[in-house]
């Protein structure tokens, strides 16, 4: 097997079993959706090819040993041979089939190859998923009543499938294998044919398997469209006309992996492809080269290792961020900053420590943290130290992350104590310290952070993971004409948009005379028109910005208190309950709640271009100055581009703010494992931030506030008031521009905390994969 296809079966195996969790299901067979472009780059096909590979694999292990219980087996598992070449052939003019694997076997999940048509798309998908909920026979542990009484008829279930014949078809080898067996079962086919008179229709091999696909269908086990693995030459929505394709997906139930943007990423793979007169493995060459495979490779980080180490960053900046005392009636004491839970957690995770190696993780003994922390950088580095004794002096640290040990395991933080608390200042200063010594310092306190580490809730909860919970909470209604294809309901929408509002004002009349505690949901709340929503939140005593959503439609999610926590609840998705992301993943976020309180100097080693593509800073790393959040100065040696990308923001926002701190997780990428694509690089093992006012993720506010929403103050050592912010306050949808920019960081420190990013990772080639299905 080549390089590049064992990256991209290793990419399938993490993603559909450990993040999306499709084996998990249980009460009918899941089938997955590959929506590829009509033409698609090389980094298409053999992501492709990885799915299909891993899905045959699967299929045929679980078959053949079906009273093996592998779901609590850590070893690794070889990745079997290819089975031959790819089912996309590596020509650039070749088109992607449309094909099925597996719906007339006993795979115990199937898949498709859909390739994408943006005026047909949705409404394939929506009639798919409601073909699908009708075949096998009807049993009470997974019809309920509804489901029962919408029972289609055969000779309409016969028309929608031949609506669908072009989803549906089977492989080139399933054709053939059934056309073998056509001579051998003629009398069988012709006792049929009464009840299939619509198959007649079609002759050939054509009409042959459309009846053995229909019955096995009708006949066989329930079946469930349950996810869609959408890989992109760039974005599908930008050819619908619409912003969030996948949460039009997330409504329907289905787990969403997105690959996106690859073409950039293909490039060098496609021009291999197109030339290849001079390798002697002609097209095939492709298939090694390097952004393709690092690109697959770190969509293969599991979910458990990343949220394992990105939880345990998350609740450390959190816990120093500010400054706590209780309440008076909890004795008005000072909160200490111990390690948090997930910290040694993140310790005793053997999963985690083969991937990084020791001393990533830092905290220190409370003697040996900073006295000052306003004042100094913890005598880990001096200003005018270069690289080389930056690395020498940093062996002190080594035996930094046995020193937590002596805290209980079971200590508590500053963030999970159940005893009422109230913030009475800035914490701890977070400092970024580059590998030439440049030091930027974020002092006034971040904002909550968010994870995007491929982990979802959701995906855990027993209800999402059985077929009746999961109809429950997700209907099909039947919209399908006598044609068999798709049609709106204008009456059913309106109805369902009156039932969201009247659960809205249930929901504050319940507040309002003591019953529940919560707003109601986040994406109900979003069918309101304005006047209404802040009139029932003047009602309810409640300001604007409470959520109860945990999940951005991008993947990134806050942590909840509960594992099991579901923040929508009732029917249907919100962006809290959805089941997926783009890939990779690998990322914790913050930023300064007070964007004026971040100042320093820092070194960037890489920056997109005009053409949105990563450029390495040549011939050496670009140093910035920033003062007050805003970026004053950058060194003579910026090549011009980066200087234009400053100018741009300074022309539409008036001065090049400072604002998201991206923590990367990911180690398959980074400065020797470059991919072009800026989100996917994002997830390197460091640190980036973001230049210019615009972010989707934190709305700046005036004021910082205690978890009981009242206004924060500080103490009167500390000359009292309210803590408020001296930068500007921004909506979400401020500014134009979100550039990333990536930082030369050799640590990241605040408090007694610290990563270490010049440990390094002890292994970025992941030729096994564990076995977690």
């Amino acid at each position: 097997m080549t390089s590049a296809l064992s990256a991209a079966r290793a990419c399938a195996h993490t993603i559909l079993w450990e993040s999306l969790r499709f084996s998990a299901f249980e009460g009918a067979i899941p089938h997955i959706l590959l929506v590829v472009d009509r033409t698609p780059c090389t980094l298409q096909k053999v992501l492709v090819e990885g799915y299909l590979q891993e899905l045959q694999h699967y299929n045929a292990t679980t078959i053949t040993t079906t009273t093996t219980k592998t779901s609590t087996s850590t070893s690794p598992l070889s990745l079997s041979p290819s089975s031959g070449t790819l089912r996309i052939d590596l020509d650039l003019s070749a088109t992607t089939p449309s094909f099925t694997s597996g719906l007339d076997s006993n795979w115990k999940v199937t898949c498709g190859v859909v390739p994408f048509h943006a005026e047909t798309f949705l409404d394939d998908v929506r009639l798919l998923q409601a073909f699908l909920r009708q075949c096998g026979k009807p049993t009470e542990s997974v019809d309920d009543n509804e489901s029962r009484e919408t029972r289609w008829s055969e000779s309409k279930m016969l028309r929608v499938f031949e609506s669908l014949a072009p989803l549906l078809a089977p492989d080139d080898d399933s054709i053939k294998n059934n056309n073998n067996n056509n001579n051998n079962n003629n009398n069988n086919n012709n006792n049929n044919n009464n009840n299939n008179e619509n198959h007649n229709d079609s002759s050939g091999s054509d009409g042959a398997w459309k009846d053995k696909l229909f019955r096995a269908l009708r006949e066989g086990p329930p079946r469930e469209l349950l996810g869609c693995i959408l890989i992109e030459r760039n974005a599908f929505q930008l050819e619908l006309e619409k912003y969030r394709l996948r949460l039009d997906l997330f409504k329907m139930g289905l787990r969403v992996a997105e690959h996106n943007h690859l073409e950039i990423m293909s490039r060098a793979a496609d021009a291999l492809a197109a030339d290849n007169h001079h390798c002697k493995n002609g097209k095939e060459c492709c298939l090694e080269n390097e952004e393709i495979i690092n690109y697959m490779r770190s969509c293969s980080l599991q979910p458990h290792v990343s949220e394992s180490i990105g939880r345990a960053i998350a609740d450390s900046i959190d816990a120093w961020s500010w400054e706590k005392r209780r309440t008076p009636q909890y004795g008005d004491e000072l909160v200490k900053v111990v390690p948090p839970e997930s910290f040694h957690a993140a310790l005793g995770n053997k999963d985690l420590w083969s991937v990084y190696s020791d001393g990533v993780l830092l905290w220190r003994e409370e003697e040996d943290a900073c006295k000052d922390n306003k004042n100094n950088v913890c005598n880990s580095i001096n200003n005018n130290d270069n690289n080389n004794n930056y690395n020498n002096n940093n062996k002190d640290h080594e035996k930094e992350s046995t020193i937590v040990d002596k805290h209980p395991a079971t200590a508590t933080t500053t963030t999970t104590t159940s005893e009422p608390f109230v913030i009475t200042g800035p914490g701890a200063p977070l400092r970024i310290i580059c590998h030439d010594g440049q030091v930027l310092s974020f002092d006034g306190g971040m904002e909550d952070c968010l994870l995007n580490t491929g982990y979802y809730t959701a995906a855990h909860l027993p209800d999402r993971n059985t077929v009746e919970g999961h109809r429950q909470r997700f209907p099909v209604h039947d919209n399908t004409d006598s044609e068999g294809r798709n049609k709106q309901s204008l009456t059913m929408k309106k109805e369902e948009n009156e039932r969201h509002f009247e659960e809205e004002i249930d929901g504050v009349r319940n507040m309002e005379a003591g019953v529940g505690d919560s707003l109601p949901d986040a994406d109900k709340r979003g069918r309101m028109k304005k006047k209404e929503y802040l009139s029932m939140l003047k009602r309810a005593g409640k300001k604007p910005g409470a959520t109860a959503a945990t999940t951005t439609e991008g993947g990134s999610r806050k942590r909840t208190t509960s594992p099991s926590e579901d923040v929508c609840g009732g029917d249907g998705a919100c962006v809290g309950s959805s089941i997926g992301g783009t890939f990779p993943v690998g990322e914790v976020i913050s930023e300064s709640f007070d964007l004026s309180k971040l100042s320093g100097t820092c070194t960037v080693f890489a920056y997109p271009n005009l053409f949105k593509e990563v450029t390495m800073a040549q011939p050496q790393p670009i140093t910035l100055r920033i003062e007050r959040g805003i970026v004053t100065d950058i060194s003579d040696n910026a090549p011009a581009e980066f200087v234009e990308l400053i100018e741009l923001v300074r022309q539409c926002e008036g001065a090049c703010y400072v604002r998201e701190l991206g923590i990367g997780l990911s180690p398959h990428v980074g400065k020797g494992r470059v991919v072009s694509d800026v989100t996917a690089f994002e997830r390197q093992f460091g640190v980036h931030v973001s230049l210019g006012q615009r972010h989707p993720l934190f709305v700046k506010q005036a004021v910082k506030r205690n978890p009981d929403s009242t206004i924060a103050t500080a103490t009167a050592a500390a000359g009292g008031g309210e803590l408020r912010v001296e930068g500007p306050v921004l909506k979400r949808k401020a500014g134009k521009y979100h550039i990333d920019v990536f930082l030369d960081a050799a640590r990241l420190e605040m408090g007694a905390f610290a990563v270490d990013f010049t440990k390094g990772v002890r292994s970025t080639q992941p030729d096994t994969v564990a076995v977690n299905v």
